[in-house]
């Protein structure tokens, strides 16, 4: 299922709340950034693309796996790394949308969204029944994606057709958002 999904790796917008690049947060000995890079790959989708700013990727070095998109307009917000990003994405299946900020996330969780993929679904685990990321969308969606708007990413898409949805529940911890330095500082100190 996992060989038949783009996985979208969203990795340019402003970690406003943080005060400091997220993608470079290290955790175990990695950056956040190598962590999803690493996770996408291991996983085994279609392909993994990384929509990223021009000049975080000079800070790095990916392998050839990586589809590497730059986003030029990153202030333009979410909306425009999805578009990017589906836009180069040529899973038969669909599309997965990753966010840097999960660092425990994991391949277990992946596949359970992966088991409920379908080309006119829309997939997404929930902790105590609300909508988190990763989320999933079939490839049905394909034309709404490339041309969402606005700061709010693919959810303008996900919220116009709860007639698509899959909801699938997980465990809280692996789906933790490190948006602020408290949320760094925690998941630090449980390292």
């Amino acid at each position: 299922m996992l060989q038949e999904i783009s996985a979208v790796i969203m990795a340019s917008g402003q970690s406003s709340r943080m005060g400091k690049n997220k993608l470079f947060l290290r955790y175990q000995g990695k950056t956040f950034l190598e962590r999803v890079i690493e996770l996408t790959l291991r996983a085994g989708f279609s392909e993994c693309i990384l929509v990223i700013t021009p000049e975080d990727a000079g800070k790095c070095h990916f392998s050839k796996e990586v589809n590497v998109v730059f986003n030029h307009e990153s202030h333009l917000g979410q909306s425009n790394s999805v578009r990017l990003g589906t836009k180069k994405a040529s899973g038969s299946l669909g599309f997965l949308y990753l966010t840097v900020d999960q660092p425990l996330l994991t391949v277990e969780v992946l596949e359970k969204i992966a088991a409920h993929a379908a080309g006119d679904k829309i997939v997404f685990p929930t902790v105590d029944g609300e909508p988190e990321s990763p989320v999933f969308f079939g490839r049905n969606f394909y034309q709404e994606l490339i041309h969402v708007s606005g700061k709010g990413g693919g959810r303008e898409v996900r919220d116009n057709h709860p007639e698509a949805w899959v909801p699938v529940a997980v465990h809280e911890t692996c789906l933790k958002d490190i948006d602020s330095p408290e949320d760094y500082a925690k998941l630090l100190k449980e390292e």
